[in-house]
């Protein structure tokens, strides 16, 4: 029998009949787990089979790509996430976790199967469904009656109620469970969910969800498919619209010369507000904001309004990139050509290699079209980097990066970059120059070692020859060399 499951209270009947889990308790808890098949061994799928797995549960990854299944029956990662090799290394030695191609025998041993594959925006934002749709119609012809499927796949509100016409006349279930991970804490989010939330129109597909899947006892939350489905792109578009509500602030603090971080505390410490997502820099992006948020407002158009405030959060999050770039030039006096940047930071975020909608690419192509020469450098994600950025020179060490920079760009977080010896850093640079596109710098510390300063949002810290001086604004101060 699967784990005690904590249950929402029952905020009563929703659009299609279902109702919160409290009315379904006695059924939930008398549902054991069983062996499960997750189809696609992505990034969602990767985690959330290797801690099911982990927690006891049998899994079988399907994975149609000969490469990633291949490192997978290894017990490697293909994809970089702090913890997740580890957990799969071992969940692959002691059998509860297999990779195979056969989707077709997976569904001949697997009565639940979790749907994990990619949904990539198309040009008009909409979500590409193909991937989907082709293991939906493998699942109509082979499945068994009585299978569930569990729809993790991010996609457009309605589609489990279509799969669901399509497949019941075959005796299956969909249910919609969205997942909520962030890149660098996966497990994190696994293993401590804010919620578990579960769509679907059958108490029995719901309940066989619930004690297979919320191996962690997370808070359970019934809805309706359509719900669920909303849920996930509201979720993300929400946090989506916040990070460029309080960049807007960060750039209005540029302008009346006051510091955002005090700004965004002040704001956070109001319990409606929050701390979370307030931390102004160079915006979101990554495999999921840009592309929900997208696929969110393409759903609004063809249902015939317009949700002006995602445009204008998208908006905000691509003007970000090019404001951090106008800052380096500002920084040198406008002119990048043969100018020597060092790029510190690829990946969109710490603790990830993903390179998807990162800021770098865009502020090192632009750079790049300036006439400046760009060293970047980045703890997990030069190899694919090196793919997408041809006119970049990668290194394989900061201090190398920073060596005869005129401007040290930091572009993510990385916990090796806030920790530099910044003393050495200031003895390899020709310029003493820092952009810092994360906040995540100490200003003072900095500038005592001769550095000019420039943030996000934030009263830059000029100096000239050895002493602070007021105007930060100058295009043509000079630096300490």
């Amino acid at each position: 029998m699967g784990p005690k499951t904590r249950l929402a209270g029952c905020l009563g009947e929703g659009p299609e009949g279902d109702q919160m889990f409290e009315s379904d308790r006695a059924s939930v808890l008398d549902v054991g787990f069983e062996p499960l098949a997750v189809v696609g061994g992505g990034y969602v799928g990767l985690v959330t089979a290797t801690c099911l797995a982990d927690a006891g549960r049998q899994v079988t990854v399907v994975e149609v790509d000969p490469r990633k299944r291949e490192t997978i029956a290894r017990g490697e990662t293909p994809i970089y996430e702090p913890g997740l090799a580890e957990m799969l290394r071992e969940a692959v030695s002691s059998g509860s976790l297999r990779v195979e191609a056969d989707l077709v025998a997976a569904l001949a041993g697997n009565r639940l199967v979790v749907l994990a594959v990619g949904t990539p925006p198309l040009p008009d934002g909409h979500a590409d469904l193909s991937a989907l749709e082709a293991v939906s119609a493998v699942i109509a012809e082979h499945a068994l009656p009585g299978t569930v499927v569990v729809v993790k796949s991010t996609v457009p509100p309605g589609t489990g109620r279509r799969l669901q016409r399509r497949l019941a006349p075959r005796g299956i279930q969909v249910v919609s469970c969205p997942e909520f991970l962030r890149e660098g804490s996966a497990i994190e989010d696994v293993l401590h969910a804010d919620r578990f939330v579960v769509g679907g129109t059958d108490a029995s597909a719901v309940s066989r969800t619930v004690s297979t899947l919320n191996a962690f006892d997370s808070p359970v939350l019934r809805t309706s498919n359509t719900a669920a489905e909303l849920i996930k792109y509201g979720s993300n578009a929400f946090l989506a619209m916040k990070i460029s509500f309080i960049n807007e602030i960060s750039n209005l603090c540029d302008l009346v010369d006051a510091d955002v971080q005090e700004v965004a505390l002040g704001m956070g410490l109001d319990r409606r507000i929050g701390q979370a997502s307030m931390r102004p820099g160079l915006g979101f992006g990554g495999s999921c904001f840009p592309k929900d948020v997208a696929a969110l407002e393409h759903t609004a158009r063809r249902e015939g309004f317009s949700f002006w405030m995602l445009r204008a959060a998208t908006e905000v999050n691509e003007q970000q990139r090019t404001r951090f770039v106008q800052k380096i030039r500002d920084a040198v006096g406008n002119r990048l050509e043969t100018r020597r940047i060092a790029l510190l930071g690829l990946a969109f975020k710490p603790g990830t290699d993903d390179l998807r909608q990162a800021p770098s690419l865009t502020i090192a192509g632009r750079l790049l079209e300036l006439g400046a020469h760009v060293v970047a450098h980045d703890p997990v994600a030069m190899d694919e980097a090196r793919r997408l950025l041809p006119g970049v020179e990668f290194v394989d060490d900061p201090y190398a990066a920073v060596r005869g920079a005129d401007v040290v760009a930091l572009v993510t977080e990385w916990p090796e970059y806030q920790t530099l010896d910044w003393s050495r850093v200031a003895a390899l640079v020709r310029q003493r120059v820092i952009v810092d596109g994360r906040n995540c710098l100490d200003p003072e510390a900095l500038n005592a070692r001769g550095f000019n300063y420039h943030g996000m949002g934030r009263p830059s810290r000029t100096v000239q020859w050895g002493r602070r001086v007021s105007d930060e604004r100058s295009a043509d101060a000079e630096y300490v060399a």
